[in-house]
């Protein structure tokens, strides 16, 4: 995936070119997350709609709790762009190469992180130029949902006013651990939680707390 970043994800005609290390942690499991789903859907590219994928399905990044936290779920929205892009023949080439659309989105990203003063590019400015662009399968479908771009800054910097970032490292997730939570009521209601847990807690001392958060909404 380095590779794809440094050579695939460059801006059309243009001479330079968007190097891996200049993504957050978070924004570059984006970027395989999205190779990952073009692989699942059988594409030979990569397009607008496994960008969202891979942000919704990105556990740490501002970007997927922004998208989770309006209602955006990881499943139902696969299955909604599986409707809008449906047929064609399934074949895997070795190296997915991005549609010139997603070049331009991450052209735009770097732009976005520039204006925003960020060293690294995020997950955010990944969302933000998603919206921005407009054009591709992925703004359509977050119109769709009611996210716009204003929406997005707005909440982005609610939670950067709480202490929530990129994970910016190996490693970390910005100073806490995050786990997003769907858990189906005894009514049958989907009841979403995003847990923070501190960074020293351990995976296992997560899924504890987790369970216990289960178990509390199933046995009220």
């Amino acid at each position: 995936m380095r590779r794809l970043c440094a050579r695939s994800y460059s801006g059309a005609g243009q001479s330079s070119l968007y190097p891996f290390e200049r993504f957050s942690e978070s924004a570059k499991e984006v970027l395989t997350l999205a190779q990952s789903e073009a692989e699942r859907a059988g594409h030979s590219y990569i397009g607008t709609e496994h960008l969202l994928l891979g942000l919704i399905a990105e556990a740490d990044g501002l970007g997927g709790q922004v998208l989770r936290g309006s209602g955006l779920d990881l499943a139902a929205t696969r299955a909604e762009i599986e409707q809008v892009v449906s047929g064609g023949e399934r074949t895997v080439q070795k190296e997915m190469i991005p549609t010139s659309r997603v070049k331009r989105i991450i052209e735009m990203a770097f732009d976005d992180a520039r204006l925003q003063h960020q060293t690294l590019v995020g997950t955010d400015n990944v969302l933000a130029a998603l919206l921005v662009e407009g054009q591709g399968v992925a703004a359509h479908v977050l119109v769709d949902r009611g996210v716009t771009v204003e929406r997005v800054r707005l909440e982005i910097g609610r939670l950067r006013d709480k202490g929530v970032t990129d994970r910016i490292r190996p490693g970390t997730v910005g100073t806490r651990k995050h786990r997003h939570l769907e858990i189906a009521d005894s009514h049958g209601r989907t009841v979403y939680v995003d847990a923070v847990f501190p960074a020293e807690y351990s995976d296992a001392e997560c899924e504890s707390v987790a369970s216990r958060i289960r178990r509390a909404i199933l046995e009220p």
